[in-house]
């Protein structure tokens, strides 16, 4: 399952290990109880790491809980909320579980939000570009004209009492690419909450969860990459708490054709990748849904419109232009730190 807008942000590997792992005082937090794992799951590569307990059950539902919000939001799996309502489009009204309804209700809602810079209905653009799928293609105008046609988050039709949606349109279908690895990772975080954990580090592709702080009681240290060299490079740090750190950027899918960047982030008002001046946004928040959402909106919106939607969530966000200058936005001062 592709789950495209979204680009990696890398927690400091160094600090993790020396403040995490360094100066522990009680068995309960000792390196003998972090239960680890690793897996492929939503079109990427997952990470869940609990402290504090011994107990396999936490992990075991977690990945139950993304397991089914991929069968039911992948757009390739036959037989998906997703893959059906797509299938039906311009045809008949599709009857969805209530987590696809309830989240694609949602991302409706930062589509009106942010007045189309992120908008669910992108997919045809998706597949029409092909970023990390097609060899360095770019569409003619005429074809990307013809599938913007398709890209209009106010086609989805709701009906609340038979909880279905439909697309109106023969050829629309919707992505939640942008919004539901948020999504997953906070119903990870609520999982585990609910097993008793007070702290572990979720990162689904990208998408970071903290619950709680640090075993020793310190904030999580997240790294932001330098989007202009390879992995594991970091231009700042911000430091967490039960906080969700989600980054959107240019750097992970994208080809250089006659000096221009192409990468996979669209705007989907234009239908091309978003020339917003923007190298890589940040975007620290509650919970991680929104932080998903707000990440694509603000790259695709640039800075200065971007601070205006940031209010509206009660979020902070750190931008980064193509001349690598960093903005923070209001609030940022605490538990954020420059590097270098």
């Amino acid at each position: 399952m592709e789950f495209s807008h979204v680009a990696f942000i890398l927690y400091l590997v160094s600090s993790f290990f020396v403040h995490t792992y360094g100066g522990w005082m009680s068995s309960k937090n000792s390196p003998d109880h972090v239960i680890e794992r690793s897996f492929h799951a939503l079109g990427t590569a997952n990470n869940i790491r609990i402290f504090g307990r011994d107990d396999e059950r936490p992990m075991d539902l977690a990945y139950a809980r993304i397991m089914e919000i991929e069968d039911r939001m992948s757009a390739f799996k036959r037989g998906s909320d997703v893959w059906a309502l797509n299938s039906n489009a311009g045809v008949a009204p599709v009857r969805l579980h209530d987590d696809t309804f309830d989240l694609l209700k949602r991302a409706v809602a930062f589509s009106r939000l942010s007045d189309g810079a992120f908008d669910c209905t992108i997919r045809p653009l998706v597949e029409l570009w092909g970023i990390g799928i097609k060899k360095n293609y770019i569409p003619s105008v005429q074809e990307i004209t013809e599938k913007m046609a398709l890209v209009c988050y106010k086609d989805i039709v709701f009906d609340d009492g038979a909880m279905s949606a439909e697309l109106t349109e023969k050829g629309q279908a919707i992505d939640l690419g942008g919004i539901a690895k948020g999504y997953a990772a906070d119903e990870v975080k609520r999982v585990l909450a609910g097993c008793g954990i007070e702290s572990a580090l979720i990162n689904l592709g990208g998408n970071i969860v903290a619950l709680g702080g640090r075993p020793d009681g310190q904030p999580w240290r997240i790294g932001i990459q330098n989007p202009l060299v390879a992995a594991g490079e970091y231009l700042a740090v911000v430091s967490v708490v039960d906080k969700a750190v989600v980054t959107s950027g240019s750097y992970e899918r994208y080809f250089i054709e006659e000096g221009v960047r192409y990468h996979h982030i669209l705007d989907p008002r234009a239908g091309r990748p978003a020339q917003s001046g923007l190298l890589s946004v940040t975007v620290v928040c509650g919970n991680s849904t929104d932080a998903d959402a707000l990440a694509t909106a603000l790259f695709v919106l640039g800075c200065d419109n971007g601070m205006e939607l940031l209010k509206n969530f009660g979020g902070k966000a750190v931008f980064i232009d193509e001349e690598l200058q960093i903005t923070a936005s209001e609030g940022m001062t605490n538990n954020f730190e420059k590097l270098g």
